[in-house]
């Protein structure tokens, strides 16, 4: 339950998106980290780098820097 609330926050930017998932890409990354940050705990989530669960993007723009081009 302590990431009940990032869940829900993700579903409802479901809901209101028609299920477009890529509508929630934030929403889906807030709740990932906070699965993975009470892994150690309660054994949620393997710990894994967001830029392998296809967040690159979004951590570069939340540190200001410019996404390379590819």
């Amino acid at each position: 339950g302590e990431c009940s609330a990032f869940k829900e926050r993700f579903m409802e930017c479901l809901r209101q998106s028609g299920y477009e998932s890529a509508a929630c890409r934030q929403s889906a990354m807030a709740y990932l980290e906070c699965r993975m940050d009470r892994r150690a705990r309660r054994q949620l989530m393997a710990n894994e780098p967001l830029e392998k669960l296809g967040f690159k993007d979004l951590i570069n723009e939340k540190s200001g820097e410019k996404p390379e081009k590819s």
